[in-house]
């Protein structure tokens, strides 16, 4: 470990952001499809876009590679600067997710990355965000209103699980990463939100398909 090295914090935050700017959703849409999922649906490139333009399968398959890379950023992280990696390989993670340097800094909303820090952080952690996410698309039946639920009440659930060290470098680590997270992520879904507002934000019914 070389925490107290310079060049360990830089390089865990350099290959954070160049793993993130690998799209799962832009990946698979070019191997299988010789195509760009950003021309399709929202424009997004995430998972939900995937999953309303090519299926689940595929979406399936754009979340294993979203989850890979930030798990693996963040574990590369953790053999440089120890646990201060979820935070500094986290964030670069998904800055590169939303703005890839590989294709145009056009990327997608971070969604899948912040649950993949989530499972890296902890698995309780984890655990409440599943139940949240899922719980709340059950009666919604909208992935921007679960997703935007998981922000904003992670950081109350990072400080509830690490309350006995939140005042120790690691523990505000972990709460100014869970903070960093619910303004990025809510940032990103700013045209949700308006949409959510006006009533006109896509939902899924019962059998998967997309309305108004």
């Amino acid at each position: 470990m070389y925490a107290s090295k310079m060049w360990a914090w830089v390089l865990t935050a350099v290959i954070g952001y160049l793993l993130g700017s690998i799209s799962g959703s832009i990946t698979v849409s070019r191997f299988f499809y010789k195509d760009d999922i950003r021309k399709y649906g929202s424009g997004n490139a995430g998972t939900t876009n995937v999953l309303r333009t090519y299926g689940k399968g595929k979406a399936a398959m754009t979340i294993l590679v979203d989850f890979g890379k930030t798990m693996a950023a963040i574990a590369v992280g953790r053999l440089l600067i120890g646990e201060f990696a979820v935070c500094v390989a986290g964030i670069a993670v998904t800055i590169g997710h939303a703005y890839p340097v590989y294709y145009g800094f056009k990327g997608g909303k971070a969604a899948a990355c912040s649950a993949a820090c989530m499972l890296m952080l902890d698995l309780r952690v984890f655990a409440v965000a599943a139940l949240l996410f899922f719980g709340s698309f059950f009666i919604k039946k909208t992935v921007s209103i679960s997703t935007l639920l998981v922000a904003v009440t992670f950081p109350l659930v990072t400080a509830f699980f690490f309350r006995d060290i939140l005042t120790t470098p690691t523990g505000i680590s972990y709460l100014i990463f869970s903070v960093y997270i619910c303004v990025f992520v809510v940032y990103l879904h700013r045209g949700n939100i308006q949409r959510l507002r006006s009533g006109t934000e896509l939902s899924f019914d019962k059998k998967g398909k997309g309305e108004k």
